[in-house]
């Protein structure tokens, strides 16, 4: 047999060297795929007969990408085919759990054909395998279909989240061992508590720094300084139910954060906490005029609050605008709805409203203003007795509505926790 030429050789050579080459890029592909090899060991499916596995942790944890990894490791071993994806809302399903930075189809690869339909609120697989988004807004929509698998995010936020359990865990009926997996940043509700003691829960906890490797190094700075040590950042950092405190606020922090003058303020916002009946028994009306300085520091400047009918409070807000140069009027409007600021606009024109909405508590809402007092980052110019009143003594179970707190913590939060927009409803 005669010798190959020499460049039959080269051209062998090439064709081997593209060969290995491509052998590489597919090993190299499967190998980001490979979940086993870049998980840490807690965020690998716990070991036992479980039946729900609950991930309590903090934020940034990997919480997301644990839940994804874990959904689809069912579907592609063939475990689960009918699954249910439940967050919030459809569209935090859908921009979390399904096209997120982790979401599924950022996980999923190319081989195993997972395809999003939008319109039918669906993810499906080659496989066969299809899971589909709800929104915890409408337990109801549970009722129907049945599953073998589930996938629940941030549990501790949903508005009625017993509802949402109840209606999932009797639809989990099919397939020999059907499971939910819950990914949540806790929060002290009852019903984690019950699911803590359950004998069919598998328990997860962790922290934000367990993914100090994948995470921002200023992002964590910020979050050690700013709230270890805190009940917020026991909660948001460390994963901890965390029991609400009987006081947000001691007379002597009010007393520290306390001054006679504010510096040039950059931005100055009037919180309202609006009643709409005026009768002998309504509530006031709270209102709260606060500003910010280039710093960041917060000073409340007037105490407007009255018991006045909704046209005598609003020329009240109205005088307060313009005595201090508001830049806007922060509303609730969670009773008035469209009717308050359409009221507010004919009484009071020419005023700047930022329509609010309260979709937690008040104690929720104001404990991370709470917070800020505790920080130095907010100072009281002068002394306002009845808000500062209601501020120590409201707890969780009051019945009276603190409507001047109230109206504080929307001033504070929309210029400390949020940057401010144009007449967009905020939910808070």
């Amino acid at each position: 047999m005669p010798f190959p030429s020499e460049a039959r050789c080269t051209m062998l050579r090439t064709l081997l060297r593209l060969v290995r080459a491509e052998q590489r890029r597919r090993r190299d592909l499967r190998s980001s795929y490979d979940w086993e090899r870049q998980a840490r060991p807690e965020q690998h499916p716990p070991l036992g007969d479980w039946r729900i596995w609950l991930i309590l942790a903090g934020r940034g944890f990997g919480k997301t990408r644990t839940g994804a990894e874990t959904l689809r490791s069912w579907v592609s071993s063939g475990q689960c085919r009918r699954l249910a994806l439940i967050a919030q809302t459809i569209q935090e399903a859908r921009t979390v759990m399904v096209e997120g930075e982790s979401g599924l189809l950022s996980i999923s690869p190319p081989w195993e054909g997972a395809v999003y339909e939008a319109h039918k609120r669906r993810i499906s697989w080659a496989n066969g395998a299809v899971a589909t988004l709800y929104g915890a807004e409408h337990p109801e929509q549970l009722r129907g279909p049945q599953f073998d698998g589930a996938w629940i995010d941030e549990l501790a936020k949903f508005p009625h989240p017993e509802a949402i359990l109840t209606q999932l865990f009797l639809s989990l009926r099919l397939g020999p061992c059907p499971r939910a997996l819950i990914t949540t940043t806790p929060r002290p509700l009852p019903l984690l508590k019950e699911l803590l003691t359950r004998d069919d829960t598998a328990v997860t906890r962790g922290s934000t720094f367990d993914n100090a490797a994948n995470l921002s190094p200023s992002f964590l700075d910020m979050a050690r300084r700013q709230f270890e040590g805190t009940p917020l950042g026991d909660q948001e950092l460390y994963g901890e139910i965390v029991e609400p405190t009987e006081m947000l606020w001691t007379a002597d922090l009010l007393v520290a954060q306390r001054c006679s003058r504010a510096p040039t303020l950059t931005r100055v916002v009037v919180g309202v906490d609006p009643a709409l009946s005026h009768h002998a028994e309504s509530d006031e009306t709270g209102i709260i005029v606060a500003g910010c300085d280039a710093q960041g520091k917060a000073y409340v400047l007037a105490d407007g609050s009255t018991q006045a009918a909704p046209e005598v409070w609003m020329q009240r807000v109205g005088e307060l605008y313009r005595s201090f140069s508001a830049q806007q009027v922060v509303l609730e409007v969670n009773a008035g709805g469209d009717l308050l600021p359409a009221l507010f606009t004919r009484l009071v024109p020419g005023l700047s409203l930022k329509l609010v909405r309260a979709h937690k508590s008040k104690w929720t809402r104001a404990e991370p203003i709470a917070l800020l007092y505790r920080q130095q980052c907010v100072f009281h110019v002068g002394t306002f007795p009845e808000l500062e009143q209601q501020m120590l003594t409201y707890r969780p179970q009051a019945t009276q509505s603190p409507d001047r707190m109230d109206a504080l913590v929307w001033a504070l939060s929309v210029l400390c926790l949020e940057s401010i927009g144009s007449a967009a409803v905020w939910h808070l």
